[in-house]
Order: structure tokens, then sequence, then C-alpha cells
């Protein structure tokens, strides 16, 4: 994940800043244009967690940055209510009145408005980068012997499709064949180099145990079932600005995919090994922006597309959480007791917070351990 070689410990601050604050800048301004554009009265713009801070008014709203720019809110009297506590709906009675005035629609769309601004941004740069360099294509060619070779696939061969399900890479090909068993048949449509689509039933077998097993593995950890396929190469496809376009709603669907694992008791524990904090965000932006301008903008649409679907998930004080209570609200006909979303989200609080900790535990121990 991180690579054998740590960037400096400035670099990692100074990129992890940048990258949090450029997600966390779209995501508010998201936020922002729809309230305004809806009418709703913005009173603070600010990037960075609450504290000392560089600010300006301007009309009704003041817009600022503090001095840990590692978060961001938009305040929205007649959405969220004012002042301290107000992520938690901590309403006036005037504010509420207000609230409760504004059709529901409106508040869902100022709500939705953040995710829509992360994934429109990740689309455009997606789309940008797929047009330049053309569309990442994972060449396969089956092991001698193997149960692909046995089946018929021949060599240089693009897997598109197993027992149904779309493969976009070859680690979702290693996922399927990871929940599987020995003996059990898969239904493969792969495209030739030439651009011949066809189907095989391959029969999966045991996988074979390496000589060469580093004595650290243990041996029943590796999948017991293989294909017999080898990943040789990428090919870059070249491609029109829609394929590119197109293409760029791959990574969203597979995001997705990667966020709904958390909510699996069988792969949570798997996704949260694959998740990473603020400490490994900035560690692999550092990285990347070493790479390269190209590698970084494009790190940055990937990080965006998942701020704004973990964003969507139903647990407050997420959006996501705003928009159940709006749900709820709108199919019982009357509001949740405000001290009800106020323990309700103080405990989505305190559990993103025993999760942020134990990232960021599990990201120091990748760097020293």
């Amino acid at each position: 994940m991180f690579g054998e070689t740590l960037p400096g410990l400035l670099p990692t601050i100074f990129w992890g800043i940048i990258t949090i604050s450029t997600l966390v800048f779209i995501h508010e301004a998201g936020h922002f244009l729809a309230a305004r554009a809806l009418g709703f009265k913005v009173t603070e713009f600010f990037i960075g967690l609450p504290g000392p801070s560089l600010k300006f008014k301007r009309g009704d709203t003041t817009y600022g940055i503090t001095c840990i720019p590692l978060g961001g809110y938009v305040r929205i009297p007649a959405l969220e209510g004012s002042g301290p506590g107000a992520e938690l709906g901590l309403m006036t009675e005037e504010e509420r009145k207000e609230f409760e005035m504004i059709p529901a629609w409106k508040r869902v769309t100022v709500l939705l408005a953040g995710a829509f601004a992360n994934l429109l941004v990740a689309v455009v740069i997606l789309t940008a980068f797929f047009t330049y360099t053309g569309i990442p294509s994972e060449r396969l060619d089956p092991v001698p012997d193997g149960p692909a070779a046995v089946a018929g696939m021949p060599d240089d061969v693009r897997v598109v499709n197993i027992d149904g399900r779309r493969i976009h890479n070859f680690n979702q090909l290693a996922d399927i064949v990871a929940r599987s068993v020995p003996g059990d048949t898969l239904s493969v449509t792969y495209v030739t180099e030439a651009g011949d689509r066809n189907t095989v039933e391959v029969t999966l077998e045991q996988r074979p145990i390496p000589e060469d097993l580093p004595p650290e593995i243990d041996p029943a950890d590796l999948p017991p079932a293989h294909m017999g396929v080898a990943l040789t190469g990428v090919v870059f496809e070249q491609v029109s600005v829609f394929t590119a376009f197109g293409h760029s709603f791959t990574y969203i669907a597979l995001t997705a995919e990667a966020i709904g694992r958390f909510l699996s008791p069988q792969t949570f524990p798997e996704a949260i090994g694959d998740a990473a904090s603020i400490i490994g965000i900035s560690v692999i932006s550092a990285h990347t922006a070493a790479a390269g301008f190209m590698p970084f903008i494009t790190l940055i649409a990937m990080i965006s597309i998942s701020l704004g679907l973990m964003n969507l998930l139903p647990i407050p004080p997420l959006d996501g959480g705003k928009i159940l209570f709006e749900i709820i609200q709108k199919v019982t006909g009357k509001p949740v007791s405000q001290n009800l979303q106020v323990g309700i989200s103080f405990a989505g609080f305190a559990l993103l917070i025993v999760l942020m900790i134990y990232l960021m535990g599990q990201d120091l121990f990748r760097i020293f351990g």
C-alpha cells in the first residue's frame, strides 16, 4: 500500500492537506451551490476543523479556512440550525419553524449535492484521463494444463464476465475464485486480442501449495481453488470521449461495491483491512504526487468517489443519515424527535471516531510494522 520507501514527513503532511482540503472543498461547494440555487440562506462556508481561522464576510456568508484544514462545513440555518451542535440538529424554535416550511425535496437536494459534486468532479477527471491515456485492459494467459487451458481458453485474453457478473479487473476475478471451492464450474466469458468474444466452462481445481511459500504464510490461508490464469500485462486501448465517459462510471460501481463490503459481517474484516485513514491517504498522496500530475489528479478522482459515496451511508451525522431522517418524516408524516436525532447522531459520531482511530492505528502499523 505504501511502498518500500516512505516519503518525508513534510511532503506527507503537505500533500495530505492538499488532497483532503481539495476533496472537502468540492463536497462543501456542492452543498453551498445547491443551497444558494434553492434560496437557502448560507451563513458560513469554512474549510478545516473548528478553531482559529482566517475569514472574511461577503453578504450573509462568512468564508474562511481554519488552522487545521482537514475537514470543512457549510452552515445553513434553515437546514441544520446554527451555533454549537448545529450538525446534530440543535435548532432554535424559529429555525425549526422555517425548517418545517421548506419542502422536503429541497432539503434532500441540498444534502445530496455534496456527494453529487464529488462524483461529478471524479467523472470529469476520469473521462479526461481515459480519453488521454486510453482504457486499461488487463491481459491474461491460461497456465499450461490448468483449468482454464483445459477448458479451451487461448492466450492473451481479457475476461469480461464470470457467471453473469461483469469483470473489470483481475482483483475481481481473483475474489470470485477465492470464494469458490475446487470442483465448482464457472462460466467465463473472454475477449481475444482480435475482438472475438467466447465463453468457456472452467472447472476449478485444488490450488497447489508453492514450494517456495514463505514460512510466515499459512497454507490454510491461501484460497483453496484456482482457475489457472496469470496476469501478463496491461494494454491501454484508445477510445472516444463518450466511451471514456461511460467507463468512468465503472469506477463508481467498483467503489460502491467495495463500500458495500463494509455492511456485511462476512466481508467487513477484509474491507476494513483495505481501508485507509487520513494518515494513509497522506502517505499515498505524497507517493502519487511524486509520480506526476496525472497520477495525483487521478488519485483525487478515486478518493472523491469514495468520499461522495461514503457520505451517503445512512449513518448520522453523515448526509445519508440526515436523508434517512427526511425519508422517515415523509413516510410517517411527522418529524423525528429532535432529542432522538441528537442521540442517534452522537452514537453515529462516536462510531465514526472509533473507526477513524482504528484505521489510523492500522496505517501506523503498516508504516512502522
